[in-house]
């Protein structure tokens, strides 16, 4: 899956980005800490943030895997997208054995 980038220039610009992109994050977040642990990583690069300026990304390590996919889940309940919550759920239950 494609990591998503985020362009902005200012605080606004940023969160309108953040909302614009929800879903592709939530995806990235359910799939790419899936492949990292099944392929004994320990870190998911979620999205890239860009300005004119400045290029950096969001990241999540493993330590906050369960933290980000259970925001994910309620997510993907709020769109009420029932497959991908089964998928996110299956994925936490996986990670906590």
């Amino acid at each position: 899956m494609k990591i998503p980038t985020l362009k902005f220039e200012t605080d606004e610009q940023f969160a309108t980005e953040m909302s614009n992109n929800a879903h592709d994050i939530h995806l990235r977040t359910l799939y790419g800490i899936d492949y990292a642990f099944n392929t004994n990583a320990d870190y998911v690069t979620i999205a890239i943030i860009q300005t004119d300026t400045y290029e950096s990304e969001i990241g999540c390590p493993k330590e906050v895997w369960i933290d980000n996919l259970e925001k994910s889940l309620d997510y993907f309940e709020e769109i009420e997208d029932y497959t991908k919550c089964q998928e996110v759920a299956q994925l936490i239950k996986k990670l906590r054995k």
